[in-house]
């Protein structure tokens, strides 16, 4: 067996991304990822991407893919960090891959100066991480749960009620990247919601969001694939209150509910229920053959978790995020 760095624009990629995609969806519920085609965009393109270096690397025996690994650096904040992807084909587990994967990708983030090292774990709703064989593999090498959080599922279509917008706000909606005369304001609630969404105990500092990275940022979504949703409200006085956004996999059958978020001194007034609703009629409009939407929301948000409810979304598993510390070279 033989662990090495992926070219993406080469023949392997396709192998590469068909053990990746069977080892992170096993045994999941309706599980959601990226397809190929907007995944090898996003690697082909990573010096283009202003928030990440992400660098692929595969195990093989011989010609054949056993699972593959992503690195994440962050570039402009929270740089003493990084963030694995890992997954192994089931019928490939048990060779050792996952070992090797795994100290690939160390010697990667240790080559770059970084501290400390998360993961996404996705994990049934009946087992605990011990119980689960990527928990087992996780917390052996020293990581632990530092956020939880649930995927809940919403089937599609759905005959939720649209929900009127109070008076003295207003609401915009619209596809695709955000015009740049709105990238400011989407950039301010971005980067407020940094400061405001719960992270448990992650090493993670909140992040300063700017226009620029907001275009650059769609403009990257929409050319591997994505489609964009968003809603906007406004106070009376034209500031931003809250927004919401849906990115649709190239599928076309999976979306991804991703922020909602109200300030709060606008808080107490459904609009979390007025931007999901508005959002989920757009949804319907333009991308009418999407079957499950999935959201994640921390387990103590209990506000967004009863907006979730009220909409149909059901939980389906937990999504830890795992942190350890880095050893040096």
């Amino acid at each position: 067996m033989q662990v090495r760095a992926l070219d993406p624009h080469g023949p392997e990629s396709g192998p590469w991304y068909a053990a990746f995609r069977a080892g992170s969806v096993a045994g999941r519920k309706q599980p959601t990822m990226a397809g190929v085609a907007s995944m090898l965009t996003s690697l082909r393109t990573t010096a283009g991407n202003a928030f990440l270096d992400r660098q692929a690397y595969g195990a093989w025996d011989g010609d054949e893919c056993l699972g593959g690994v992503i690195v994440n650096l962050p570039r402009t904040a929270n740089t003493h960090t990084t963030e694995f992807e890992l997954a192994v084909a089931p019928e490939h587990r048990r060779r050792g891959a996952g070992t090797a994967l795994y100290e690939a990708a160390i010697a990667v983030a240790q080559a770059h100066g970084r501290d400390v090292v998360s993961a996404e774990l996705h994990v049934p709703l009946a087992q605990s991480l011990a119980e689960h064989a990527g928990g087992r593999f996780a917390l052996v090498r020293g990581f632990e749960s530092k956020l939880t959080e649930r995927r809940y599922l919403l089937g599609l279509p759905t005959e939720s009620r649209p929900v009127d917008v109070p008076s003295g706000y207003r609401l915009r909606s619209w596809l695709g990247p955000v015009a740049s005369g709105s990238a400011a304001d989407l950039a301010v609630m971005r980067t407020l919601m940094e400061r405001d969404v719960p992270v448990g105990e992650r090493d993670h500092e909140p992040v300063v969001v700017t226009a620029t990275q907001v275009l650059r940022g769609d403009e990257r979504l929409a050319a591997a694939g994505w489609g964009l949703v968003t809603s906007l409200l406004s106070a009376a006085d034209g500031t931003p209150a809250g927004y919401t956004r849906i990115f649709v996999n190239s599928d076309g059958l999976h979306a991804q509910q991703d922020d909602t978020f109200v300030l709060r001194a606008h808080r107490g007034r459904r609009l979390g229920a007025v931007l999901k609703s508005a959002n989920l009629a757009r949804l319907a409009a333009h991308f009418p053959g999407v079957r499950h939407l999935h959201t994640w929301t921390a387990d103590g948000n209990e506000a967004m978790i009863a907006t979730n409810r009220a909409f149909g979304f059901r939980p389906v598993e937990s999504m830890h995020v795992m942190e350890a510390p880095i050893p040096r070279a």
